[in-house]
C-alpha cells in the first residue's frame, strides 16, 4: 500500500505544478480535478482517510464548478453544500486533530473556486497549502509535504506571471503622461 501511495504521490506532485499557472478557470478547474483526483488516490493508500475525503470533495466540486455555464451548476446552494460536506467528511474521517486542517484547507477552496478568479485562487493556495503541509507531516506523507512546497512555489510563479504584470499593465496605461514626469 504505501508503494502504490506513494507512486501516487509521486504523479499527484506533477499534476499539482501545472494547476496554479493556467492561466483561465476552466483551465485551472480541470487540472485541479485531475490532481484531486491522484491525491485521493495517494491518502486513500496512504491511510489518510481525512486527506483522501477532502481530495474527493475536491474533485467533485470541480466537476460542479466547470459546469458553471449550465444551469445546474449556477445554483447558489453548491457553495453551503460543498462547505458543509467539507465539515462532514472531517468529522466522519476523524483520526486527530489535524484532521481539522483539511477541512480548513477544504473550505478556503471551496470559497476560492466558487468565486471563480484564477487570482483569489492562487493567493488562497497559501493558507490552504500550509494547512495541507501541516496535515501532510503529521501523516507522513512525504509526496504531500514536496507537493506544497511546490504548490506555493507554482502559485508566486503565476502571481507574478499573471497578476503582478496585470497590474502594471494598467498602472502604465492608467495615465501615460504621468510616467514621463518621473
Amino acid at each position: 500500500m504505501l508503494i502504490a501511495a506513494n507512486i501516487f504521490g509521486v504523479l499527484g506532485i506533477a499534476s499539482t505544478v501545472f494547476i496554479y499557472q493556467q492561466k483561465n478557470r476552466k483551465a485551472l478547474l480541470v487540472s485541479k480535478l485531475l490532481s484531486d483526483l491522484i491525491w485521493f488516490l495517494h491518502y486513500f493508500f496512504l491511510g489518510a482517510y481525512s486527506g483522501a475525503a477532502i481530495a474527493a470533495i475536491g474533485a467533485v466540486r470541480e466537476i460542479v464548478f466547470v459546469n458553471r455555464e449550465k444551469k445546474w451548476g449556477r445554483s447558489r446552494l453548491w457553495l453551503p453544500f460543498f462547505l458543509i460536506v467539507s465539515v462532514v467528511c472531517t468529522v466522519l474521517t476523524w483520526k486527530n486533530a489535524f484532521s481539522i486542517l483539511t477541512c480548513v484547507a477544504s473550505c478556503l477552496s471551496v470559497v476560492g473556486f466558487y468565486i471563480g478568479r484564477p487570482k483569489l485562487s492562487r493567493v488562497l493556495s497559501f493558507p490552504i497549502s500550509a494547512c495541507m503541509l501541516t496535515y501532510d507531516i503529521a501523516s507522513q506523507s512525504y509526496p504531500g509535504i514536496a507537493n506544497e512546497v511546490l504548490a506555493i512555489a507554482s502559485s508566486i510563479v503565476g502571481l507574478l506571471r499573471f497578476d503582478r504584470g496585470k497590474r502594471r499593465r494598467a498602472e502604465e496605461s492608467a495615465d501615460p503622461g504621468e510616467k514621463n514626469e518621473k
